[in-house]
């Protein structure tokens, strides 16, 4: 692939110096298990007289259904006898609405899922094991990043077929490193250090991370060889280790006391983040950690030119969270023949080149990536930072039956570190119990 390597940040972090108990809730498990043995229970499309057949694809994003519907458009075309309703749901209300309808009837044919519910999904049920199909099409999954392909797989049974995937970098404002004279690798430039430096009147921070497992501290973490959990659908956590708390150390303790990011107190609510998108766009922090998906946002929010540039390094090189969504195959489909032939299209070199062509998602497919980078290089941004993390050292997103709720009240119990009111190793220790809890009782 011949796609243009990115200009390099070329920070070294290692060497800088500078209600807990959740009620659960047992009967829709039990309402999915009974339901699980009912053969002939089927819902979500529906059909009519003239043999046509209508499916339910659900998803979250409206930017995204645009160019679904574009590639859902062809599909229909090439299978006269198929009809799609695109089903849009908030992100917010998303797991509990499928897995609502998913028991009650209902459900979507084919839906997005993100991966912090895939193992809750798996687990109870919800999805088709698709290996019997993609053998007997004759699915080409060398086609896809491995990393994707693993991410969805239990053993040798595979949840889905990969659609997109995403990877953690910086945005940056352009005009205020060009200001300063600023290189992109940085050779040189301004810090904390000087005589004349105030904390308390801070122009503008250097980077803007939130308490956030994929977009923000999770790649630190990784790059000391901290994991979350220790292995996909572990039972357990791994948070109060000694490596974990090296990366989130770094980022609550040594990037904080610095005032090299932006302090927790001010970038959202428990340090979330969701102030840093208004604070990058009026200049007040000049780099936002964040994921690709971002991207539509932040240029429609600025008034200044953006570039994206690579992650730190850390002491294991650079490490980024690597996530993807696959489109599940609601395993009580009434029209598994109609929804499988869905599922081959969305996961086709022709749909995908679709949504690659248009802007909307990096392509699953790693020969259509040059889409994607061609479009917003076309719209003034270069991507390809991304593709350098993509193509590099990653960790894929946890995945576990009840990691997506773990996850929560992990980032719930980091609060106070970010916000300065409790040392971080006492934060990740309670993070580990509520974590285990949860793991245990999903």
């Amino acid at each position: 692939m011949n796609v243009q390597s990115p200009r390099r940040f070329s920070l070294h972090w290692f060497s800088l110096r500078p209600a807990r108990t959740l009620v659960r809730v047992a009967i829709a498990a039990i309402v999915l298990t009974l339901l699980s043995g009912c053969a002939g229970w089927g819902f979500g499309g529906s059909g009519n007289a003239n043999g046509t057949v209508t499916l339910v694809y659900s998803l979250w994003d409206p930017h995204e259904q645009v160019g679904y519907q574009q590639s859902i458009n062809v599909f229909e075309k090439m299978h006269p006898d198929i009809k799609v309703d695109i089903e849009n749901i908030p992100y917010g209300s998303y797991q509990q609405k499928i897995t609502a309808e998913f028991i009650t009837g209902g459900a979507p044919d084919l839906f997005w899922v993100n991966t912090p519910w895939l193992g809750s999904f798996v687990k109870n049920g919800m999805l088709t094991n698709l290996t019997p199909l993609i053998r007997a099409s004759h699915v080409n999954m060398a086609q896809y990043y491995p990393q994707l392909v693993a991410l969805h797989s239990v053993g040798s049974k595979i949840y889905g077929l990969p659609k997109d995937w995403d990877t953690i970098a910086l945005y940056y404002n352009k005009a205020y490193f060009a200001k300063l004279h600023l290189t992109i690798p940085a050779k040189s430039g301004h810090n904390a250090l000087s005589p004349q430096f105030n904390p308390n009147q801070v122009a503008t921070y250097a980077l803007g991370v939130g308490n956030d497992p994929q977009s923000g501290w999770g790649n630190y973490v990784a790059q000391v060889g901290g994991k979350i959990i220790p292995y996909p659908y572990a039972p357990a956590a791994s948070l109060a280790t000694p490596r974990v708390n090296v990366g989130m150390s770094f980022l609550t303790d040594t990037l904080t006391n610095a005032h090299v990011i932006v302090p927790g107190t001010l970038s959202g609510p428990n340090a979330n983040g969701n102030n840093l998108l208004q604070m990058f766009s009026q200049g007040q922090v000049a780099m936002w950690e964040q994921g690709d998906w971002n991207t539509v946002q932040v240029k429609s929010s600025v008034t200044f030119p953006v570039g994206v540039t690579t992650l730190p390094i850390g002491p294991l090189g650079r490490v980024s969270v690597f996530n993807g969504l696959i489109d599940g195959l609601n395993s009580h489909t009434k029209y598994p023949k109609q929804a499988w032939e869905l599922e081959q299209w969305l996961g086709s070199p022709q749909s995908q080149a679709i949504l690659g062509s248009g802007g909307y998602v990096w392509p699953a497919i790693r020969s259509l990536d040059p889409l994607f980078l061609k479009y917003w290089a076309k719209n003034g941004i270069d991507m390809s930072a991304f593709l350098t993390e993509a193509h590099g050292q990653v960790v894929n997103f946890p995945v576990s039956p009840g990691v997506g709720d773990a996850l929560t009240e992990v980032v719930n119990d980091l609060g106070p570190a970010w916000l300065g009111t409790e040392p971080t190793h006492q934060a990740l220790k309670t993070a580990q119990t509520d974590a285990n809890y949860i793991l245990r009782t999903s």
